[in-house]
């Protein structure tokens, strides 16, 4: 198996970094520290950062067509505008006090999906939601405890309920924005922590970052193998996206509460691939 070593990239400690996004565009990387409500960028050329403060914790965003950004969050989707002056809630999707936004991208055609996880453990009300860029939503998924990990190919979508240390394996119907199937199709190893955030390069093979394993496992889904591995000198590996300017670089979250001693712990981490990643897609809208 094939192991490489992942560099600290950005050496600020998040309390918990996550949703990696890459702008082709701007060639930045954004990304988001969860807990303390900020959206963060990193610009790797000329070495500056920035950072957006918000009310609420962070889930996940994507970037907008337009301008600007989409946001899950604790209370529900947002949009915020190229300005930065509006924040707008949206009315669809809407879920309940005892979950948060966690995970989420968009997919090839401009649909935003995000998952919630439980806030207080046991519930198992978290789900999977989809928003079209024409302001249509849909609940995909109900009774998970840790919405995580997705990744797009065609009609099939890949995605981790991380408590069951698992990839799923299901089918996207868009006429009627549902799901069918759920295979599982790697199981993760419990001596390597749970699955979180994922991405997919350009041969199909998924990257999984390990929750509690300090690295990120390339993976193929038709056979469950672990082909390779990345590891970070962090052990709560939240999530990784592909980005730079030959899309080659795989980008890594991670993350720093209840694990303070480990010196690295929250920073992001990069490495050059041999393999280019997919995109990270814009929202439709």
């Amino acid at each position: 198996m094939k192991t490489y070593q992942g560099d600290v990239l950005i050496p600020h400690r998040c309390r918990l970094g996550e949703g990696p996004v890459w702008d082709v565009e701007a060639q930045t990387l954004y990304y988001t520290d969860i807990l303390a409500g900020q959206l963060r960028s990193y610009s790797p050329a000329t070495g500056q950062g920035d950072c957006i403060q918000l009310n609420q914790n962070l889930g996940c965003f994507a970037l907008r067509k337009e301008g600007g950004f989409i946001l899950g969050m604790s209370a529900g989707i947002y949009t915020r505008s190229k300005d930065g002056q509006r924040m707008d809630k949206l009315a669809r999707p809407e879920w309940s006090a005892m979950v948060r936004a966690n995970d989420g991208k968009c997919d090839p055609e401009g649909r935003f999906w995000c998952g919630t996880s439980d806030e207080v453990e046991g519930v198992c009300q978290g789900g999977l939601y989809v928003l079209t860029p024409e302001g249509v939503s849909a609940r995909l998924l109900s009774g998970l405890r840790c919405a995580n990990g997705l990744a797009f190919v065609g009609d099939t979508v890949y995605f981790i309920d991380s408590p069951r240390r698992q990839v799923e394996r299901y089918t996207f119907h868009p006429d009627t924005l549902t799901l069918t199937g759920g295979e599982p199709v790697i199981a993760i190893d419990p001596a390597h922590g749970v699955p979180d955030g994922m991405t997919m390069d350009e041969e199909g093979m998924l990257w999984v970052a390990h929750w509690g394993g300090g690295f990120v496992g390339r993976y193929d889904p038709h056979t469950g193998a672990l082909l390779a591995r990345v590891e970070v000198p962090a052990s709560q590996t939240t999530s990784c996206c592909f980005g730079g300017s030959d899309g080659k670089t795989l980008f890594i979250t991670t993350a720093s509460v209840g694990k303070e001693e480990e010196t690295e712990a929250g920073m992001v981490f990069a490495v050059h691939l041999p393999v280019k990643g997919v995109p990270c897609w814009r929202f439709g809208a």
